[in-house]
């Protein structure tokens, strides 16, 4: 009997982290997707587009870098309270980094958007991937990404619901893109009509699917009904 729960509980183990993977893998495909969109991509996505622009060097190497400094950032803002497992957030920054190339590179054999319907086709596109992506990342509650982490930060640090500091966050992802356009590239780039529907779209592409999902949410990988990762999965909602 001990054996067989162990079994089990490896097997539950190895399918969270496969889940993990699926998951990350899709939320990148989506930001690729916005991306090739051309109408601008979500706030803490957008720093990275367009620092790349800047300078030549890749999207997910700014993701990595960029991501890397908002772990920093939620040490400031959690101090104490900040776990040392949450430095997991590096390694996992940098792999994702990597991944966002990929999947940059895998859009790149895609048609180019010639019209603005095809572009809202991307962009409508992005937002299903992502919602699908969040059923598979959030539920198995391993590592949450840094932008995530910075808002729960600020709700830490200020008291709020992790909806209103979205509300906070999001504004000045926004500023810092704002900036390093218009101080490097000379213009508004990176910042559009997209941006607004990727920064309200993407929680509610994560309410639609969570309540769609919710009866088996440990998510299909995982096959059990687990509370805690529907707790996990509610939490980033506020």
């Amino acid at each position: 009997m001990q054996a067989n729960e162990k079994l089990n509980a490896t097997n539950l183990l190895v399918r969270r982290w496969i889940s993990y993977c699926i998951g990350l893998f899709l939320v990148a495909l989506a930001i690729s997707c916005s991306v090739k969109s051309g109408l601008g991509i979500s706030p803490a996505s957008s720093m990275a587009y367009v620092a790349g622009l800047a300078n030549g060097w890749s999207m997910g190497t700014w993701t990595a870098i960029f991501y890397t400094s908002f772990v920093v950032l939620q040490i400031i803002l959690k101090g104490r309270a900040f776990e040392l497992k949450n430095l997991l957030q590096v390694p996992v920054s940098m792999a994702f980094g990597v991944v966002v190339d990929f999947t940059n590179f895998l859009f790149s054999f895609a048609p180019d958007p010639t019209n603005y319907a095809a572009q809202l086709g991307y962009l409508g596109l992005s937002l299903i991937i992502m919602g699908f992506g969040y059923v598979y990342y959030l539920p198995p509650n391993i590592i949450a990404l840094p932008s995530e982490g910075v808002m729960q930060g600020i709700s830490y640090r200020f008291g709020l619901k992790n909806s209103t500091a979205k509300l906070i966050w999001d504004p000045l992802c926004v500023i810092a893109t704002f900036a390093i356009s218009l101080t490097c590239l000379g213009g508004i780039v990176g910042i559009r009509e997209g941006t607004i529907v990727a920064a309200f779209g993407n929680g509610l592409a994560l309410k639609i699917f969570m309540k769609l999902f919710k009866e088996k949410l440990s998510d299909p990988l995982l096959g059990v009904k687990s509370t805690s990762a529907v707790q996990a999965a509610q939490g980033q909602l506020g």
